[in-house]
């Protein structure tokens, strides 16, 4: 896997997309910009600049996020 397939771009709609549809969500603007949120505040709690995909998909699971997406 090359190094920046491994973190989130959040400004890029299809990887924010792609999870998504990992979680059964619909592709909409504002589960996007949940799913921003959670990457923000994920990036707090881990002290981390960026964000890879097995750490948010922990923090989203961990913290039951996944029932706020439509």
């Amino acid at each position: 896997m090359n190094r920046d397939a491994k973190f989130i771009n959040f400004s890029e709609e299809h990887e924010l997309d792609y999870i998504l549809k990992k979680y059964g969500k619909e592709t909409s603007k504002e589960n996007r910009d949940l799913l921003k949120e959670f990457g923000k505040q994920a990036k707090e709690l881990l002290e981390k600049t960026m964000l890879g995909h097995q750490d948010l998909y922990k923090y989203i699971e961990d913290n039951s996020l996944a029932e706020k997406l439509k």
